[in-house]
């Protein structure tokens, strides 16, 4: 699937709730980081702790990779209000407090490093809760456009049906591409890549699951049907 998203560019994730946004995006990271490049997950509606705890049960060594090859921008504590920062001394978490935060350190981790980077977003859908639509909408234009032409790839995710209509078609409008994932009416789980700019596209959608390697029980494996 990594290969199929173009570099420089920035691609929308359109999930079903329940559907594994989160863990898609972890499956997706594991390409990348087998292609030399840097991993961001700007964490909003998920604590780093516990995405770096998922990280680990898909196999991935996080106390080799955090702070050199994967990094975390922790929005979720300051959108909670929270004073229970658990991520704040760990390395490679770093606390920010507005969205001006946000590319600031993406900039910083990529001056770091030197090396592409794979922003992950999840997910823009809590933006909403705590900002007024055009201001979100701001935010996505500006940072998709920066990343594309700057860093590397963003993806962004935003959970189905919370959004109205015109607000999905806009956040559409801005990216790159749009990756759909969905549940069929017998609940297997389905994906499509609805559109990509500059590329031949299929509408046809593609089961895939996230399962348990045969070698090691406690690993994941992005797996395609």
């Amino acid at each position: 699937m990594q290969v199929s998203l173009p570099d420089q560019s920035a691609v929308l994730m359109i999930g079903s709730p329940g559907i594994g946004m989160l863990e898609f995006c972890i499956a997706l990271s594991e390409g990348y980081l087998e292609k030399d490049d840097a991993i961001i997950f700007v964490a909003m509606d998920t604590s780093p702790m516990d995405i770096i705890a998922m990280m680990e049960t898909f196999g991935l060594p996080m106390d080799e990779l955090l702070g050199k090859r994967i990094f975390f921008l922790d929005y979720h504590s300051c959108l909670l209000g929270s004073n229970m920062d658990r991520s704040g001394n760990v390395d490679g978490v770093r606390t920010i407090s507005d969205l001006e935060g946000i590319m600031f350190n993406i900039t910083a981790i990529s001056e770091e490093t030197g090396k592409r980077l794979r922003i992950f977003f999840h997910s823009l859908s809590t933006l909403f809760l705590y900002n007024q639509s055009n201001v979100v909408l701001k935010f996505f234009q500006i940072t998709c456009s920066r990343i594309r032409s700057q860093y590397g790839t963003a993806i962004v995710a935003v959970h189905e049906g919370v959004h109205d209509e015109r607000t999905v078609n806009h956040l559409m409008a801005i990216a790159d591409g749009t990756v759909e994932l969905r549940f069929d009416e017998d609940l297997n789980k389905m994906m499509r890549i609805r559109n990509m700019r500059g590329y031949p596209t299929s509408p046809n959608w593609i089961p895939f699951e996230i399962k348990n390697l045969s070698k090691n029980e406690d690993a994941r494996l992005l797996e395609w049907i």
